[in-house]
């Protein structure tokens, strides 16, 4: 039996559409239809007054709920922090692994590995180092960073319809190394980098198509900086994070000023306080991380990922960094589905897509989530 989601305002992640209602089956989208065309035998779920758009998706989640995926590589980690994120609009996301030992990171793709039979929310993982640059490496702890190794070539392999997503910099990883990681399945991004612009170049020709977290691990713009070559570069994309702390709003208008239409995504890069009811200090590389007037920072008051949600970024978009609605909820949605390849399952509202659906206030407060036809 079709189930008819009505009497909301509908964005389809390409227009706006009234007086008519989503008809959703066997967790995918059927149709659009007038609200006086619902068929007969369909059940009817009301949302007056409300949004429905499409699920959000999160390329770079290290934690949510008070869980962290480094310091808990398993299964029910991974399942503990989608279901987190997922009461705050997140129908999809990857699990990130930032750099760590290797044993870490086996364990946390074998978690991921697992979670993703299982729970519809994960796509797979993103392994953020450990083969980043030293000189930008952020909190990444500098013992851990290292080359790539034959070993790490043959774990970045992805199985059974995962997302692998490694970020990498280019003055430790080579051309040679990123084109053997593109032509195995794994989609790579730049990040944590001081490398040159003719070594990024080299990169992207290779075969990275993004840059993680756009002006943070890079440089600032201006400076002849990575960041100036990302935002200069025509193709790639872009993950941006929209707390108020990462970026602020002249620095994303000049990245989507710069960019193509679509190429600049939202990312929460969230730590275990996001999502969170009651938010708790948590230990990153032994270090007690905290969350002050919103920032999660160490001891010395570097930033520390974030504590938001894609509902927060979305939000903090409209209210606070001049973008529109729509394209906002498309940086939360669309835009990322593109850059991960999975355009044509998710970030729409349309026919054939999967049922991912967000119903939320006008102003932008989450009321009720949908994964694959069903609600959480």
């Amino acid at each position: 039996m079709a189930t008819a989601y009505c009497d909301a305002t509908i964005f389809t992640g390409e227009t706006w559409v009234e007086g008519h209602a989503l008809l959703v089956e066997g967790g995918k989208i059927l149709d659009i239809a007038a609200q006086n065309r619902i068929p007969g035998d369909a059940k009817r779920a009301a949302y007056k007054g409300q949004i429905l758009a499409p699920g959000f998706i999160d390329a770079q989640v290290n934690g949510g709920g008070n869980v962290l995926l480094n310091n808990t590589p398993t299964a029910d980690a991974c399942i503990a922090i989608a279901k987190a994120h997922q009461k705050h609009g997140t129908t999809r996301l990857l699990p990130t692994c930032i750099s760590d030992t290797p044993e870490i990171t086996g364990k946390a793709l074998a978690a991921t590995r697992t979670a993703h039979k299982s729970c519809p929310n994960i796509l797979g993982i993103h392994i953020e180092g450990p083969h980043l640059g030293q000189e930008r490496r952020g909190v990444h702890k500098s013992e851990y960073l290292r080359s790539l190794s034959a070993d790490d070539l043959k774990l970045y392999q992805p199985e059974s319809g995962e997302v692998i997503l490694t970020t990498v910099a280019p003055e430790t990883v080579s051309p040679d190394d990123i084109k053997k990681l593109k032509q195995q399945g794994a989609i790579i991004s730049l990040g944590h980098t001081s490398a040159s612009p003719d070594k990024i170049k080299a990169a992207l020709a290779a075969g990275a198509t993004g840059f993680t977290h756009l002006f943070n691990g890079m440089g600032k713009p201006g400076e002849n900086a990575p960041a100036d070559t990302a935002v200069r570069d025509q193709d790639s994309w872009c993950g941006i994070i929209i707390d108020g702390f990462h970026v602020t709003p002249e620095m994303l208008q000049l990245a989507l000023r710069s960019k193509p239409k679509g190429k600049v995504f939202l990312v929460s890069d969230a730590m275990p306080p996001a999502a969170s009811d009651n938010p708790q200090p948590f230990q990153l590389y032994g270090e007690t991380i905290r969350v002050e007037n919103g920032r999660c920072v160490n001891h010395e008051g570097k930033l520390a990922g974030s504590s938001i949600t894609m509902a927060d970024a979305v939000r903090n978009c409209v209210k606070s960094f001049g973008v529109e609605m729509e394209e906002a909820l498309r940086m939360a949605s669309a835009y990322p589905a593109a850059f991960l390849g999975l355009d044509q399952r998710f970030g729409k509202l349309l026919p054939g897509f999967d049922a991912d659906i967000v119903a939320m206030t006008p102003e932008i407060e989450i009321r009720s989530v949908i994964v694959a036809g069903r609600e959480g």
